[in-house]
C-alpha cells in the first residue's frame, strides 16, 4: 500500500506521525478478534460518513436524539443496528447513556466484545480524518479488505468493574491476562484499560496514543516533555481538556 501522503499540508508532519496512520489504515482492512477485515473496513467507512450524515445533524440539534427517527447517510454495508450504533459514536456520544448500550446489546446483533472492537475501529478512523481536516490534508483512502478469520480471543478474567462492558481487573487479579497487556504497571488510567475486553485494540490505540499525545507512563510528571514535539505536556493538557469539553467527553 502507498504511504499515507500529506504532502498538500501546508504543515510539516512528523515521520512517526506518518508511521503509525498507515499502520492504522491497514490494520482497519485486516481481520481483527471479532470482525473480519471486510467488516472492520465497512466500520470504518461508515464512521467516516457519519459526520455528514443528515439524520444525526438533525438529532444532534434535538432535545433527545431517540426522539428523531430516519435512514442514516453512508455506504450502509452493514446492518441498520450496527450503522446507527456507529452513527451515534462518532456524532453524539456525550448523549449515549447505559440504558441505550443495554438496549443495543437486547438486538443481538452485537456482543460487549463486537461493541468494544467497533468502537476501537471507529474511533482510529475518526481520529485519521479529524487530523487530515486539521492539518488542510485529503483523507486517507482505505485499502481492500484482506481476508482472514477474527481470532475471537477473550480474556479469561475479564468482568464488569463499574463500566457498561467487561475489562481487565487491575494487577493481580487480572493475573497473566493483565501482565501480558500491561507488562509490570500497578496502575493504568481508565482510559487504558476501557477496551481491554478486545487487547488486540489496546495495543492498536496505544501506537496512536503514544505518537499523537506521550508515553501514558510519563502521563504523572507534569515537567516531562518529548523532544522534538512543539507543545509541553502543560500546553498538551491545555488544549486536550478544551477539546474534550467542546466534545462533551465526561473524562
Amino acid at each position: 500500500m502507498k504511504s499515507i501522503d500529506y504532502s498538500d499540508s501546508q504543515y510539516p508532519v512528523r515521520k512517526d506521525l506518518v508511521s503509525v496512520h498507515v499502520k492504522i489504515v491497514e490494520g482497519l482492512a485486516r481481520s481483527g478478534t471479532w470482525w473480519t477485515g471486510a467488516e472492520r473496513r465497512a466500520i470504518a467507512l461508515e464512521a467516516r460518513a457519519a459526520r455528514d450524515c443528515a439524520l444525526c445533524g438533525e438529532r444532534k440539534q434535538s432535545l433527545s436524539p431517540f426522539s428523531v427517527d430516519g435512514d442514516h447517510d453512508g455506504p450502509a454495508e452493514l446492518s441498520p443496528e450496527i450503522v446507527d450504533v456507529i452513527h451515534r459514536i462518532v456524532t453524539d456520544p456525550g448523549r449515549l447513556a447505559k440504558s441505550w448500550y443495554e438496549r443495543v446489546m437486547s438486538q443481538g446483533s452485537l456482543t460487549p466484545e463486537r461493541y468494544v472492537e467497533l468502537i476501537s475501529v471507529t474511533v482510529q478512523m475518526n481520529a485519521l480524518d479529524v487530523f487530515a481536516r486539521a492539518v488542510g490534508s485529503k483523507k486517507a483512502e482505505l485499502p481492500a479488505a484482506v481476508e482472514g478469520a477474527p481470532t475471537q480471543q477473550r480474556p479469561a478474567t475479564a468482568r464488569v468493574e463499574g463500566s457498561w462492558v467487561p475489562q481487565i481487573p487491575v494487577g493481580e487479579a487480572g493475573g497473566e491476562d493483565w501482565t501480558a497487556l500491561y507488562a509490570e504497571s500497578e496502575f493504568v488510567p481508565q482510559i487504558g484499560r476501557a477496551l481491554s475486553l478486545v487487547p488486540a485494540e489496546v495495543m492498536a490505540l496505544n501506537d496512536v496514543a503514544h505518537s499523537h499525545y506521550m508515553d501514558i507512563r510519563r502521563v504523572g510528571d507534569p515537567k516531562y516533555s518529548e523532544p522534538g514535539r512543539g507543545l509541553d505536556r502543560l500546553q498538551m493538557e491545555l488544549i486536550a481538556s478544551r477539546v474534550s469539553a467542546v466534545n462533551e467527553c465526561f473524562y
